[in-house]
């Protein structure tokens, strides 16, 4: 992925002197930022992990020691789904990156014992392997093949469909069934569009070991607590965090002013794909880049993708508003989450009552 982007920033390069120094100052710039394959600040990650998994993991030992009644349990669920999601948002992400580290087990450890929700890490590695590779490309990246909601127009249209701007939201909650279901998928067909898999048994034994992972992690709390109070506890939490984390992933990518194509771009204008598929929002708010996980941000992170959280700010002001000006469109950026909640609320409407087309701007934009 970043070589992929790296080529292309190279290429661009070599147009007119003038233009020619611009971008090689720009490049110099991503280049300082951007983390090498063999140091990409190893030490952000782990300490979002040290933090992240300490507040999930006293949330949920303080609920197993206390064993409330079920409206407080219910209550307490609220702020466990704050912090799945932020998790999910930050420490997976990271290790579908690999930034934990270069070999496998690190990401794996990192990711089932600060957010046990489940996740098959070595899958979604490759699935987002996948979608910066094709970046809402229909059919390669899998968010564009959803048929409940119509997220791309290379989904057939269906009556149902001009309702999704309500129904979306409540399906939101259970995106960790999609979530499951596409591991299961996966272990038995092998289903990674344009990347090579391992054979059915390694599949295989990889989910049976991260689940064994995750039930060992959460089984002492349902034991503490007992299985049916800490199963509504635990299931609650996930479903309202799915909803937080699945909002902050698609108003970046499914949203007012973005296209949605349906090929893969050429090399020389990956940098172009990615400032028409890809939105930002509250890019001066600190605590909400923490709480997304650099989400907010989310331009900067598709163009450098392995660069920490802490430089895409300063990316954001050089290399995004240097490519975003070479390409010609205009950068997608909300004010606010509510605001990209908003667009994105109208844009699945838009595709609930029509084919598609050229991306019309309505809402809030930077150009």
């Amino acid at each position: 992925m970043t070589i992929i982007t790296s080529r292309f920033e190279r290429r661009a390069g070599k147009g007119g002197n003038a233009e020619s120094a611009d971008r090689e100052s720009t490049l110099g710039v991503a280049r300082r930022l951007s983390a090498r394959r063999s140091d990409r600040h190893r030490g952000e990650p782990w300490r979002d992990w040290a933090a992240i998994g300490l507040l999930n993991h006293a949330q949920m030992l303080a609920v197993a020691l206390i064993a409330p009644s079920w409206p407080w349990l219910l209550l307490a669920a609220l702020p466990l789904s704050l912090t799945f999601a932020t998790g999910t948002l930050t420490i997976l992400h990271d290790a579908g990156h690999r930034r934990f580290s270069r070999k496998t087990w690190p990401n794996v450890l990192a990711t089932q014992t600060a957010i046990p929700l489940g996740f098959f890490v070595q899958h979604w590695t490759l699935k987002h392997r996948v979608h910066h590779r094709s970046s809402q490309v229909y059919p390669l990246d899998e968010a564009t093949r959803n048929t409940t909601v119509r997220m791309h127009p290379g989904i057939e249209r269906k009556p149902i469909h001009r309702y999704q701007h309500f129904y979306a939201w409540f399906l939101y909650a259970f995106a960790w069934v999609g979530e499951l279901d596409s591991q299961i998928t996966y272990v038995r067909k092998g289903n990674i569009i344009g990347l090579e898999v391992p054979p059915f048994r390694v599949r295989l034994g990889q989910w049976l070991f991260e689940k064994a992972f995750w039930a060992l992690v959460i089984s002492p709390y349902g034991i503490l607590l007992g299985p049916g109070k800490f199963a509504l506890y635990f299931m609650v939490a996930m479903s309202l965090g799915a909803v937080q984390a699945a909002i902050v992933l698609v108003v970046g990518h499914i949203n007012e002013g973005l296209y949605a194509p349906d090929e893969q771009p050429a090399p020389k204008d990956w940098s172009k794909h990615l400032v028409a598929t890809t939105a930002s929002f509250n890019t001066g708010s600190l605590p909400m880049r923490w709480l997304t996980g650099g989400m907010t941000h989310h331009l900067a992170h598709h163009l450098k993708p392995v660069a920490p959280r802490h430089q895409l700010p300063q990316l954001h002001t050089t290399v995004v508003a240097k490519v975003v000006q070479a390409s010609g469109l205009p950068h997608v950026e909300y004010p606010t989450l509510t605001s990209a909640t908003i667009s994105h609320y109208r844009r699945l409407k838009e595709l609930g009552h029509s084919d598609g087309g050229p991306p019309v701007v309505t809402g809030p934009t930077a150009t």
